[in-house]
């Protein structure tokens, strides 16, 4: 009986691991079509622009993965107490303040689109105010997907996620005769109709409320790591990037071609984290550690790792004029080291959201020392594409090795004990 049940235990793991990552994988088909086909829609000076909006929508977007973390955190809090009533309310007295926290970030935005649209090179304001706008909109998009996360809603949480992908592709591609600002409102309105849906599913009916006070309602401590966390990971992510562009940008096209390849591991990571955030928040909860559940979405992971290996071994040169065209085939040679690069920052990914899951906070300050000196040591190549890839290999497998001995062999006791 106990073994039967284990089976049915990892079964649900799996089948809910599986549901997340599929829902995932296609609706970021979808983003990444509606992205060509803009491409080949707009002249090459309105996709520079359209380019910008997409930098800024991730910079804009970037508290809103954190959010996540913070109300998952929270929200198990009272959901491994099966308090309902004391849930609804905390989740209530949450969307309440930040409705209020959105406003006021939305006119923050209103008053800096100008600015940011001159500095851009005369970008307009309105484009850039809209672009904020949708990206605020996900952000809070996101607190809801956490509520279903927490719940472990796996199926509500993936068919969110198809319609968010349904919704761009069909309103950035209705909004584009109108240029950027058009699609970007396109954008607006299928985030703001994904959030509607997020609304319908986490909404809690029935449930009597009662003058029981709420405890520990903060997500403040829980924001600020998680967010530090995640900005020192999308540096990880991006600094050979920006060093490349900044020495040789002659060569920036070329290797943001093969980097857009290396770099779909990491969003699969990031997919799979909606999963493994939940599971691991919830087992520290109840005294438990989620090994499993880590070793499942590690090896989904896998799964595109060896699709894009074997491609990038047998045909890279073929793979990247498909999706690019020649002009950005030349630095093919150096795409498989970039894949193993990212292999390792895919891994550092899962663990990361592992360690904050579990409430663990001082591999933070491992990832920023490793950044900041790592960053340094990319640096060194000069921007040559050969050396920056293996030297970002090399500190890709230092931060992975790093917050592996941190999660296998944690020091002291997790340092969450239910802290506002």
């Amino acid at each position: 009986m106990v073994q039967r049940g284990l089976t049915a235990r990892l079964n649900a793991l799996l089948s809910g691991a599986i549901v997340v990552a599929l829902a995932g994988f296609v609706a970021n088909v979808l983003n990444l079509g509606v992205s060509v086909l803009i491409a080949r829609l707009l002249n090459p000076s309105e996709y520079g622009a359209y380019s910008q909006m997409v930098g800024i929508f991730f910079v804009v977007a970037l508290p809103g993965s954190a959010l996540s973390v913070a109300v998952v955190r929270r929200a198990t809090y009272y959901l491994v107490r099966s308090d309902e009533s004391l849930m609804a309310r905390w989740q209530q007295r949450l969307n309440q303040r930040l409705v209020r926290w959105g406003l006021a970030f939305s006119l923050v935005a209103l008053a800096g689109s100008f600015l940011l649209a001159q500095w851009l090179g005369h970008r307009s304001w309105l484009t850039v105010w809209v672009n904020a706008l949708a990206a605020i909109s996900w952000a809070l998009l996101n607190v809801d997907r956490a509520l279903l996360q927490s719940r472990q809603r796996y199926m509500a949480l993936a068919s969110n996620f198809l319609l968010e992908g349904a919704m761009r592709t069909v309103f950035m591609v209705l909004g584009s005769p109108f240029g950027v600002t058009g699609i970007v409102a396109g954008l607006l309105v299928a985030i703001g109709i994904a959030r509607w849906h997020a609304r319908r599913l986490v909404s809690v009916k029935g449930v009597t409320h009662t003058a029981e006070a709420l405890e520990h309602t903060g997500i403040t401590t829980d924001l600020v790591i998680a967010l530090a966390t995640l900005a020192l990971l999308a540096t990880l992510q991006f600094v050979d990037v920006f060093l490349v562009g900044r020495y040789r940008s002659g060569e920036a096209g070329a290797y943001s071609a093969i980097s857009q390849v290396a770099k779909t591991i990491v969003y699969g990571a990031i997919i799979l984290g909606n999963f493994l955030l939940p599971e691991t928040a919830i087992a520290h909860r109840r005294g438990r550690d989620a090994y499993r559940q880590l070793a499942i979405a590690g090896g989904l992971l896998l799964i595109p790792v060896a699709v894009l290996l074997v491609a990038s071994e047998s045909a890279p040169k073929k793979l990247l004029n498909l999706v690019f065209g020649a002009r950005y085939a030349t630095d093919f040679g150096s795409m498989t080291t970039l894949i193993l690069a990212m292999v390792f920052l895919g891994g550092s990914t899962l663990l990361c959201v592992y360690l904050l899951g579990s409430g663990r906070r001082w591999p933070t300050l491992w990832l920023a020392v490793s950044t900041v000196l790592g960053a340094m040591y990319i640096g060194q190549a000069g921007g040559a594409v050969e050396e920056t890839v293996h030297r970002d290999l090399l500190l890709q497998i230092v931060v992975f090795l790093g917050l592996l001995l941190a999660t296998l062999r944690p020091f002291g006791v997790p340092e969450d004990q239910d802290v506002a």
